[in-house]
């Protein structure tokens, strides 16, 4: 294991169920190692469990270094940053952690809304003498306006649930045809993204993102939007055009944008930072102590479905069966 905690990322009871199956390697690391790095640590591994931070880039070049690899068992959500397609090709799995931090981002999503809405971070930047007196503070209201909500699956349905609580109408748009079933029980109206651009006071963008795939929002996608409208990033900041989003909401052509990520530059950007007209709170949307917990106890358990041969939430994995797939397994590192 290569991870910031070492062996204490996982229970000891997780630890006993795995090394029931496999040999399992540890090393404790504050970042992924450079490519030789991690070819020494990770030749002779069959699995390999790695968080965001300490994985490696995985390439055509260090799969070619690593030919026993046959999974990795990742501590996220997001794995845009991983070539699916080749891992698929070079016969290689990739199991995902969907939902442990659903709940968090979601809130963190109407956190967000609520700050571009009232101003609260400059209120408070106001009464420590960090805003100059010229910004203003004054916000909008939420309730009775139309929430749009690019992207409806666990994160996006939790959103809208939130939305309709404080009396905003939904809509949403989503080119998954599943969508349109989980819409029904969030009550999220499914409409045309011309439609969810050109009506909604507020969008949210709540969509995964595909690996190399091109922002969901534009230039013309963005020029969509009322001058008016707020815009709500907490999924991938790939999703939307950062420059062209920054330069709508420096001409007053957006009302503000908030991304959960840190892509600006704060010089280039200060206006619009300074100003709070552009937050950005640096993918901190999971970080919360419920998710922590739930996400050490969801890792354990798919570690120790992998190397029993039965992966969960596996984005693709070699076809079979589980009992060739366990006895194949015998050195693990997790990272």
């Amino acid at each position: 294991m290569l991870s910031r905690r070492g062996r204490d990322a996982l229970s000891p009871e997780h630890w006993a169920g795995i090394e029931q199956y496999a040999h399992t390697t540890v090393v404790r690391a504050d970042a992924a190692p450079e490519r030789a790095e991690a070819v020494r640590l990770l030749a002779d591994a069959d699995l390999v469990g790695a968080t965001n931070l300490c994985l490696p880039r995985v390439d055509a070049e260090l799969l070619d270094a690593l030919p026993r690899l046959r999974g990795i068992v990742l501590y996220a959500t997001g794995y845009d940053h991983i070539d699916v397609d080749l891992l698929r090709s070079r016969g290689v799995g990739l199991s995902v952690m969907p939902d442990y931090a659903t709940t968090a981002v979601a809130e963190h999503c109407l956190a967000m809304l609520f700050a571009l809405a009232t101003r609260l971070h400059l209120a408070n930047d106001r009464s420590r003498g960090r805003c100059a007196p010229e910004v203003s503070l004054r916000g909008v209201e939420l309730t009775g306006r139309t929430l749009g909500v690019v992207g409806v699956g666990r994160i996006g349905g939790e959103v809208a649930r939130r939305a309709r609580a404080l009396g905003m109408e939904v809509l949403g748009t989503d080119t998954d045809p599943r969508a349109v079933l989980r819409a029904r029980a969030d009550g999220i109206t499914m409409v045309e993204p011309e439609r969810v651009l050109g009506e909604c006071h507020v969008v949210a963008v709540c969509a995964s993102h595909a690996h190399g795939a091109p922002p969901v929002l534009g230039r013309v996608e963005l020029a969509r939007m009322r001058s008016e409208a707020l815009l709500v990033n907490v999924a991938r900041s790939a999703l939307v055009e950062t420059g062209e989003v920054v330069a709508r909401v420096r001409s007053g052509r957006l009302r503000g944008y908030a991304v959960d990520d840190g892509v600006l530059d704060p010089e280039r950007d200060a206006d619009v930072l300074d100003q709070g007209r552009v937050l950005q709170t640096g993918h901190s949307a999971w970080w919360r102590d419920e998710v922590l917990e739930r996400g050490a106890r969801m890792w354990g358990e798919r570690l120790l479905a992998a190397v029993r041969g039965r992966p969960r939430d596996a984005v693709t994995w070699p076809r079979q069966d589980a009992e060739s797939s366990a006895a194949a397994v015998t050195e693990a590192v997790v990272l």
